[in-house]
C-alpha cells in the first residue's frame, strides 16, 4: 500500500502536468534546421510578430507566411540563429497561419499553426479591457478550489496513519 506521501507527491504530478503548458507548442516540423518560436503566439492586425530560428546554420535566409508576406532573417548576436520582426498584414483574416523559413543554404523548415491573428486587442488598445477576463478569474478559482479541496481529502485521509502499527 502507497504511503500518504507518496500519494500526495502523486496528486501534485498530476495537477502540475494538467496545469502546464505544453512544451511542444514551439517546437519545428522540417529538415533539421531547428526550432521556429514565435511571439506573440496570439496576435491582431497591424501587430508585429518576431519570429526566431534557434538554428546555428540559419542565421540568414527569409521567413514567410500568409499572414505577413515574406521577410529577411538578420543573424542573432549570439550566432545561434536568425530572427525578424514582421507586422502582421492589415488585411488577413482571423485564424492560425503557418510560417515557413528558408535559409541561404536552401534548406527549409515549416512550423504549422505558428500563430493566431484574433479580431480584437490584444495589448489593450482602445476598447479592450486590460488583464484577466470574469471567464479566465472563474476558471483559474475553480483550479485553485479543487486543489485545495483535492490536497485537503488527501491530508484527513493520511491523518492518524502514523499511530497505526504496521501490517
Amino acid at each position: 500500500m502507497r504511503t500518504p506521501r507518496a500519494r500526495t507527491a502523486a496528486a501534485a504530478c498530476v495537477l502540475l502536468a494538467l496545469s502546464a503548458p505544453s512544451a511542444a507548442a514551439n517546437s519545428g516540423t522540417g529538415t533539421g534546421t531547428g526550432n521556429i518560436v514565435v511571439a506573440p503566439a496570439v496576435t491582431t492586425r497591424d501587430e508585429p510578430v518576431t519570429v526566431t530560428v534557434h538554428a546555428a546554420s540559419c542565421r540568414t535566409g527569409s521567413a514567410s507566411s500568409p499572414g505577413f508576406g515574406e521577410t529577411r532573417l538578420t543573424p542573432q548576436p549570439d550566432g545561434a540563429g536568425g530572427h525578424a520582426t514582421p507586422a502582421v498584414s492589415r488585411d488577413v483574416a482571423p485564424g492560425s497561419y503557418d510560417i515557413t523559413v528558408t535559409c541561404d543554404d536552401g534548406r527549409s523548415v515549416t512550423r504549422t499553426a505558428a500563430f493566431t491573428v484574433i479580431n480584437g486587442a490584444v495589448r489593450g488598445g482602445e476598447g479592450a479591457a486590460d488583464g484577466a477576463s470574469t471567464a479566465d478569474l472563474v476558471i483559474g478559482g475553480l483550479m485553485v478550489a479543487s486543489a485545495l479541496i483535492g490536497g485537503g481529502v488527501l491530508w484527513l485521509r493520511g491523518e492518524g496513519r502514523e499511530d497505526r502499527p504496521a501490517a
